[in-house]
């Protein structure tokens, strides 16, 4: 179909639908124009007339059947389509030109008659080829060549009142252009609003469709942690033995690393689809963080008899500028669903590092593990949220799949990008391009911020800790009264102030966000105040991670910050790091 009749195939349907709503006027039309023979006295043409025009009427029907009631013609559409277009033409034609025997006429009344024809064909028209401009043009040309033919054919008798009627013919076609002008953008923007309601709604509807899968999927996978710390705390407070009570701890632990995970990808799903997530710029060694990765996955790699094979050892360091902590994510998120996939053999890791212009340079880490592989079909389903390559793999092996979600848009927010491909054998290949800054090593020492194995030497501290849930209370009792530290607790922002004005503290530990007062303002009053503890370092907590929300504490006169759900060991750095400016 050449592209002239490609064009006008959207617009038939409306155009049809039209013409068909006409039918009744037209044979009106007809009975009056036989009338109108009858005046003249030419009543010898009423019958060749109503032969000629009914036929044209029904070719006109014909044609357009296939296009209007909603059919659409799949068969012989190019044909049909000009058909319909010679119907149109033809029965336009037919009508304007036999309304021209009445204005050579002479009488006014008949002549009005053929003048009105004329003008209502065309404005007839403009209803029927409002969506388009050469269907309105086709079928506008009989009756605007019928009224430019006026002037002409009177000529002869009113040579005077020519220049008149030719420049009202002038006016009336000009002002019928404009209308089916406005008439055709009001349509286009009506449609275009149509369009993008029906857009939203779509979106809309798949979003609500996307967050009760969310709901159902998250449900399902918190009640494995929420099951292995239940059925761990019932069998601890059973009175296990030493043994049972070690395995006990192990499990809960994993089990809350799993709701922490699975926890800190929903808020960075969200944070990236509300256009909130910052990234860090510092001098950073991409091997150290891969060589960090396999050092933290190693142990869960060996207890399924797996290899994991980083990087060869004399490949030298690569110093780039980003942010370390979302490289790391990424890494981590690969190395959990190699880890989960594969079943035996090896997961290896790859890095290669090239140098580009204007001091830039590209990294290319590649993770490569020996699971069951991905169908090329399913592989961009892998980076969709709460979306399994398959309801087996789903049954099988759980998960969100957020991880991979997460992790490639964490990689398109650093200028670079996550993609999979399926393995030479099996597995599936991960590669993470990225094109950073190059960076300058690090060489100045550093204290370790965490502790790993031993809790610090807190045992003389007097702290205040604040918060109003009581199982974080009790959370922060079992885990710093065993080591002698002098804690007090208090259940919002005004009380924490009341106990900081009766005695002397140490440190503060103090929730962001509590009813009444919250942390923020209680420790803005502690720094305006002049009290014993105006100075004391002031540890803030909260589930808010945001950069702006850690940046409000830091502003209100917190001196260090964590993020629940509350990591001993970070908390136990954290003590270390107060204790260590109290020294001071």
């Amino acid at each position: 179909m050449s592209s002239f009749l490609a064009s006008l195939t959207p617009h038939l349907a409306v155009n049809a639908n039209e013409r068909y709503r006409q039918v009744y006027s037209r044979v009106g039309l007809t009975v009056l124009l036989s009338w109108a023979f009858s005046l003249i006295g030419r009543p010898d043409l009423i019958a060749p007339w109503v032969a000629v025009s009914l036929s044209v009427q029904l070719l006109e029907f014909v044609a357009v059947r296939p296009f209007a009631k909603g059919r659409f013609p799949t068969r012989h559409l190019e044909a049909r389509v000009v058909f319909m277009l010679l119907a149109m033409v033809t029965m336009a034609a037919v009508h304007a030109g036999v309304v021209l025997i009445f204005w050579r006429n002479g009488q006014p009344a008949l002549m009005a008659l053929a003048l009105m024809v004329l003008v209502g064909g065309a404005l007839n028209n403009v209803g029927s080829g409002v969506d388009s401009r050469p269907l309105f043009y086709l079928g506008a040309a009989p009756y605007a060549a019928a009224m430019i033919a006026m002037p002409v054919l009177a000529w002869h008798s009113a040579q005077e009142q020519v220049a008149v009627l030719a420049v009202c013919v002038a006016f009336f076609l000009l002002a019928l252009h404009t209308i089916w002008g406005r008439m055709h953008n009001d349509r286009r923007a009506v449609v275009a609003a149509r369009e993008e309601a029906d857009r939203r709604r779509i979106q809309t509807e798949e979003a609500l469709s996307d967050r009760t899968a969310m709901a159902a999927i998250v449900s399902h996978e918190l009640r494995t942690p929420l099951s292995a710390i239940q059925a761990g705390a019932h069998l601890i407070r059973a009175g296990a033995t030493p043994t049972q009570t070690y395995a006990t701890a192990d499990l809960i632990i994993d089990a809350g690393h799993l709701m922490t995970g699975l926890l800190t990808d929903m808020l960075d799903q969200a944070k990236i689809e509300a256009r909130a997530m910052s990234l860090e710029d510092r001098d950073f060694d991409v091997l150290g963080a891969i060589r960090d990765a396999t050092r933290f996955w190693g142990a869960n790699a060996k207890a399924k008899g797996l290899i994991l094979r980083e990087p060869p050892g004399e490949q030298p360091s690569a110093w780039v500028r980003g942010d370390p902590f979302r490289l790391r994510q990424i890494l981590n998120n690969l190395l959990s669903n190699a880890v989960k996939f594969t079943e035996e053999g090896v997961i290896a890791l790859a890095l290669t590092t090239t140098p580009v212009e204007g001091d830039q340079v590209r990294v290319e880490i590649e993770v490569q593990d020996n699971g069951p592989g991905i169908a090329t079909d399913v592989m961009n389903r892998l980076f969709t949220p709460y979306t399994q390559a398959s309801q087996e793999t789903a049954r099988t092996y759980g998960g969100t799949d957020l991880g991979l979600a997460v992790s490639r848009q964490l990689a398109r927010l650093m200028g670079g990008e996550l993609d999979a491909r399926p393995g030479a054998e099996r597995g599936a290949i991960f590669r993470l391009t990225l094109t950073l800054p190059a960076g300058h090593e690090d060489t100045a020492p550093r204290r370790a911020e965490i502790l790993e194995t031993t809790a610090p030497d807190i045992g003389a501290m007097r702290i205040l800790a604040a918060d109003d849930h009581e199982v974080n209370r009790r959370t922060l009792a079992l885990v710093l009264e065993p080591l002698g530290v002098r804690l007090t607790t208090a259940t919002d922002g005004l009380e924490a102030l009341k106990r900081l004005e009766a005695e002397p503290f140490d440190v503060v530990l103090m929730d962001v966000n509590m009813p009444g007062m919250d942390g923020r303002e209680a420790t803005r009053r502690l720094r305006a105040g002049g009290g014993p503890n105006q100075h004391i370092p002031v540890i803030g907590f909260s589930a808010g991670v945001a950069e702006d929300e850690v940046r409000a504490c830091r502003e209100a006169g917190m001196t260090d910050w964590l993020a629940k759900p509350l990591d001993i060991r970070a908390l136990y750095a954290a003590l270390d790091r107060a204790g260590t400016k109290t020294q001071a």
